[in-house]
């Protein structure tokens, strides 16, 4: 184990029993049984990938979504699983699947999605439902390989490009052939293992709260393993504990009640733009910092936690280089981690007047702006939503349902309308002194010899609140497709290396998660 991770892992409150050093050796034992297995079944696990992925997915395409679930249903069968197909509220199907081990009162739940974002076939090089098997990248030059003659060893550089190649269908393949390898080497699984393969999580995963709670008993385990997302783009491995929030705002500010000549009454009728500039300017500073009040706190997390985002959990300069950005906004000393450690207000649009023409010598009606709001761990939706109210309200402004009428306009000389799209969650997060949440740290440092990346908060956003929320349990992010999958785009693929990887190291958690040190804690 790494001394970062160490430290880390002692700040959380986890404390590496007597034989932990033989539980890496014993971890080590699991790769390579799993390793041997894999080297002998490559084809067969890719075929079986490529049945998966040449299903077409689209979260809208209800007939599609269907058979993708039903195929899913047959692939836990095969595995002994019991398994069935949940539905609640008007949702997409999801599949449940359950594998009962003798012995252990420890239950993990493994989650992935089956769903894809919509295709734009003219931009693929290859159709995205037939999956090509190349040497290589497109762009490094790689040539086809025939499926037919397709023969171990597979190179590891191979890339495999079709829809959720790598987002997110090959991540169950990789868990079920780590469920196979644990098997052929004679290794019990150490949980009871659950499965909850979602079938809209591309459209936001709207009936997942409807979902838990209509099926709390069979989705209920002591913590849920989320195969979802890449590794570092260092190509590290890594963990991830939390995912910021995220909810959105409409703010309309008013002018005259019709369009006036700049000339005649400039200085004189309120100009909607540069009210709505000033007002936005108010939110937040040049650095970033949010300045309406109950809003400007950093996130709630522990010491252990934000120990992780100084021990290597980004690669800042590569991100910033990425970008293209000379520093980060947030100050030029700042690091990644700090700046998504508290909540962010963007501004996603801007508008007013003429948007297919020239500006006009007028005064518009009315100026609009799109604010987006990044939610950090303690700051609730609703929180967000009443402070940003009562923010306007602070600068002058009467808020307004509708247009505002009349009446409104000759009483108030600052008018206003906020309107919130449904569209939005909480943050969540896992605190990394959970026992369970600290025994998945260690056992994914083990299963790879690579510097181990523990991501306490991601600066994206996923709808994972509903978990802690309904069911009350932690959950850890345990990806394992490269970074540069092309994730929601054109091209999308997976490297076979990263799904080698993956085998191992789903079956490292499999048969070490339980025992002693991993007893539930709840």
């Amino acid at each position: 184990m790494r001394p970062g991770i160490m430290l880390a892992a002692a700040a959380a409150l986890f404390v590496l029993q007597p034989g932990a050093g033989a539980q890496t050796d014993e971890s080590g034992a699991v790769a390579g049984e799993a390793r041997a297995w894999r080297e002998g079944h490559e084809v067969a696990i890719l075929r079986e990938l490529r049945a998966f992925l040449a299903l077409p997915n689209h979260a809208s395409d209800a007939p599609a979504i269907r058979a993708n679930a039903e195929h899913i249903v047959t692939l836990l069968q095969a595995r002994g699983a019991t398994a069935r197909i949940l539905e609640a509220g008007g949702s997409a199907p999801a599949v449940y699947g359950e594998i009962d081990t003798p012995g252990t009162d420890l239950t993990l739940m493994v989650y992935a999605h089956y769903d894809g974002q919509p295709v734009e076939r003219a931009l693929w090089r290859t159709d995205p439902f037939d999956p090509v098997l190349l040497s290589a990248t497109h762009e490094a030059g790689g040539v086809p390989l025939d499926w037919d003659s397709l023969a171990a060893p597979v190179d590891p550089d191979a890339r495999l490009y079709a829809r959720s190649a790598s987002d997110d269908k090959s991540p169950l393949i990789a868990v079920l052939a780590a469920i196979d390898a644990l098997e052929a080497a004679g290794r019990p699984l150490a949980v009871d293992v659950k499965f909850f393969l979602e079938g809209e999580e591309e459209a936001g995963s709207p009936h997942l709260t409807q979902m838990l709670t209509a099926h709390r008993d069979l989705l209920d385990a002591d913590i849920w393993l989320l195969a979802d997302g890449p590794v570092d783009p260092r190509g590290d491995p890594r963990v991830m504990l939390g995912v910021r929030g995220v909810t959105r705002a409409e703010l309309t500010v008013f002018g005259p009640a019709r369009v006036l000549h700049s000339g005649h009454f400039g200085n004189v009728a309120p100009n909607p733009g540069a009210r709505l500039a000033h007002l936005v300017a108010s939110m937040r500073d040049e650095n970033g910092r949010i300045l309406i009040d109950g809003l400007d706190s950093p996130a709630q997390m522990s010491e252990a936690a934000l120990a992780f985002l100084e021990d290597g959990a980004f690669d800042d300069a590569a991100m910033f280089a990425q970008a293209g950005i000379a520093r980060p906004e947030w100050g030029e000393d700042a690091r990644y981690g700090e700046a998504i450690a508290h909540p962010a207000l963007n501004v996603l649009a801007l508008s007013m007047g003429a948007q297919d023409g020239p500006a006009t010598n007028a005064i518009q009606t009315e100026a609009r702006a799109t604010l987006g709001f990044r939610l950090t761990p303690g700051l609730p939706v609703e929180t967000v939503r009443e402070a940003l109210a009562a923010h306007v309200r602070a600068q002058g402004y009467h808020l307004v349902e509708g247009e505002p009428t009349p009446q409104d306009r000759l009483v108030h000389d600052r008018l206003a309308r906020l309107e919130f799209s449904e569209f939005g969650y909480a943050a969540a997060y896992t605190d990394p002194a959970h026992p369970l949440a600290a025994r998945l740290i260690a056992l994914a440092d083990a299963a790879s010899p690579e510097p181990l990346r523990v991501v306490p908060l991601l600066g994206g956003s996923l709808p994972l609140a509903p978990i802690q929320d309904v069911l009350g349990v932690p959950f850890v992010i345990v990806p394992m497709v490269n970074a540069d999958n092309n994730q929601h785009a054109p091209n999308e693929n997976l490297r076979i290396g990263n799904l080698w990887y993956g085998i191992e190291l789903y079956a490292v958690i499999l048969a070490g998660l339980g025992g002693e040190d991993g007893a539930p804690s709840r």
